[in-house]
């Protein structure tokens, strides 16, 4: 009972096909945003086009995305950021983007739980397309708040807070361009199955 929790009702709306992994995408988000702030019971999860992986130093929680348009990904990750009361908003550092299009960290209001979120977004033709890390730790990264100027991934300074970014890099290394081939017919077990929600009207 308590997995039907873990996603909107929002989900339950019919989609076309090609959106189906912008919204699993939106589905493993909300999912490790309730694992780590609400500590509801989600653990690794193998979807086809979307992966969760629990992280353990730090606690975190992963979603890995292989499949659907980057921008329609992020699109779908930042509804089930906007759609919790911790009213994320993208930190005042940015991240040099290095071979992905673009790396940004989310931190939710100050004077709370110093909970955060870490979004890779892929180039077009690039893998994995995306993944989201959310975190949360003791004490409020300052870069959430203040202008650092723009920070390198590779140095040795990481993205708020320095233990996200090795937890993210576990699952999700470096994009590598990988051939397009059509996927085998078989029939799909989504990851909103998974997570316990049935199938889609």
């Amino acid at each position: 009972m308590r997995a039907l929790l873990l996603v909107p009702v929002l989900l339950a709306l019919p989609v076309c096909a090609h959106a189906e992994p912008a919204q699993e995408a939106r589905s493993a988000t909300a999912a490790c945003l309730s694992a780590i702030i609400d500590n509801a019971p989600v653990e690794d999860i193998d979807g086809d086009d979307v992966t969760i992986r629990r992280g353990k130093d730090p606690v975190s929680c992963t979603v890995r995305v292989t499949a659907g348009e980057p921008v329609l990904i992020r699109d779908a990750v930042m509804v089930a950021l906007k759609r919790r009361a911790e009213i994320f908003s993208p930190a005042k550092t940015r991240w040099e983007p290095g071979r992905w299009a673009s790396r940004e960290t989310f931190c939710n209001l100050p004077g709370r739980r110093a909970v955060a979120a870490f979004l890779s977004t892929s180039k077009p033709g690039l893998q994995p397309v995306a993944t989201v890390t959310v975190f949360e730790t003791k004490e409020r990264d300052q870069r959430c708040d203040r202008d650092a100027g723009v920070q390198t991934v590779a140095a040795a300074e990481a993205p708020p807070p320095p233990t996200a970014l090795a937890a993210e890099e576990k699952t999700a290394p470096e994009p590598t361009l990988l051939p397009i081939a059509p996927k085998a017919e078989k029939p799909k077990k989504g990851l909103r199955e998974r997570l316990g929600l049935g199938k889609k009207d």
